[in-house]
């Protein structure tokens, strides 16, 4: 027994010490950030190069680089520049691509804003942009050399605001890391940011699985002063000059709030080592908004803050889709049927082998009647996606598809769960 238990303890050791010898000798504790336009409309997608900076904290995982998720509309990939050998991935998602299922992309282009980070290199490296065509099928739209002895990388510190840690358990590189951004709070009311920032974070922990996974996060409340109080809210004409321009009515949603001054938000993002970014906004209407590897975005002052947080980082940290469904929804062309979605918690069951097929009781029926019987089971539910046909999820009721959950279901705690083990472990 104790020279089995030796075996084990040298076995992990070897395990840490390779992952970090891996690390330590292609990367710096640097971040390198890509910046970056995707354009378009809803038929052509293309990138367009615009900056490259060395950051001061690396907040992401040192360990298991090559690997990802399987998540995002869009992967990057870092490779040797010589040996071509994969050093990194990571997927991502784009406000770009919900655009591109709008009316409005069907008649003019539009940019879009868009930010990547990854340990900064010590050796030239190809940094590559892809398109996911398919759950397991990649398209390539951009590639370029990054030196970093290239003298147009860009080390400028970041412009100095003031920054709490609400919430410390590990080193960083066995934590998730969360900066929380003030948006519309002026100089003034930075007591309030903080405040409304602790009560952010405890309406996060008060669901599983991130209560049972507290020990795991690092949360930095960064106060960046605005210079109007609240946010821009169009379809009421109130324009508000505020840290990162965040405003409602996006894509002509009125509860849709979001920002698209991506590189406002990670400048302020970068005095904090990073794996999520949550910004806060100082108003009480109605709204959030989340996207996978790029932002959360919620009203602090809102009644149904909790239940808005939580929901809006599910998609953000864990890229859950959404399990609600309307019929004349701006986004209703958002999937093709034809194709399996990349989020864990629905499918076209063109590969729902994939997904939580294994975890449907035999007594189940597939699809799965909206009926009370079911109401506590994991089945086959349609409905999700934006659209009421075509698309299934995973349960009756769940919080990333009504106010009214109390919790995740099974399928996306489980996802939650794989993210965090990802990044931590």
């Amino acid at each position: 027994m104790e020279k089995r238990l030796l075996i084990t303890v040298c076995y992990c050791f070897t395990i840490i010490y390779c992952q970090s010898q891996t690390f330590d000798s292609y990367f710096t504790h640097n971040a390198c950030r890509v910046d970056f336009h995707f354009a378009g409309n809803n038929l052509q997608t293309t990138v367009f190069l615009d900056n490259v900076r060395q950051e001061p904290f690396w907040g992401g995982r040192k360990a298991h680089l090559r690997m990802g998720l399987n998540l995002g509309d869009y992967r990057f990939l870092v490779l040797d520049s010589v040996s071509r050998d994969t050093l990194y991935a990571n997927g991502f998602s784009s406000l770009f691509r919900e655009w591109q299922a709008t009316p409005e992309a069907k008649t003019v282009s539009k940019s879009f804003e868009q930010v990547v980070q990854f340990p900064f290199p010590k050796r030239p490296v190809i940094f590559i942009v892809e398109k996911r065509l398919a759950l397991e099928q990649w398209s390539e739209l951009f590639h370029c050399v990054i030196n970093p002895a290239d003298l147009l990388i860009d080390h400028r510190t970041p412009q100095p605001v003031p920054v709490k840690t609400l919430l410390r358990s590990a080193a960083t590189d066995h934590a998730v890391d969360i900066a929380v951004i003030a948006e519309g709070y002026t100089a003034a009311q930075r007591r309030k940011f903080y405040a409304d920032a602790q009560q952010l974070i405890n309406h996060i922990f008060s669901y599983e699985p991130f209560a049972a996974c507290k020990n795991r996060f690092n949360v930095y409340a960064i106060a960046a002063p605005s210079d109007d109080s609240g946010v821009t809210i169009p379809q009421d004409s109130v324009w508000k000059n505020s840290a990162v321009g965040s405003q409602f009515y996006t894509f002509y949603e009125p509860r849709y709030l979001t920002t698209l001054n991506i590189r406002k938000i990670y400048d302020l993002a970068a005095l904090v080592p990073y794996d999520a970014i949550y910004i806060l906004a100082n108003t009480s209407v109605y709204g959030g908004g989340g996207v996978y590897n790029l932002y959360a975005l919620t009203a602090a002052g809102n009644q149904l803050a909790k239940q808005v947080t939580v929901h809006e980082f599910g998609h953000s940290f864990a890229g859950l889709a959404d399990e609600y469904f309307y019929d004349h929804d701006a986004l209703n062309d958002m999937y093709d049927l034809h194709l399996e979605p990349w989020e864990p918690n629905i499918t076209t069951r063109v590969a729902f082998d994939k997904k939580w097929k294994n975890q449907i009781q035999p007594e189940i029926p597939i699809p799965t009647p909206p009926t009370e019987s079911y109401y506590t089971t994991v089945g086959l539910f349609e409905g999700g996606g934006y659209m009421s046909k075509g698309i299934f999820r995973p349960s009756f009721n769940c919080r990333m598809r009504t106010n009214t959950a109390p919790a995740f279901c099974p399928v996306c705690r489980q996802a939650i769960e794989k993210v965090i083990r990802f990044l931590t472990e």
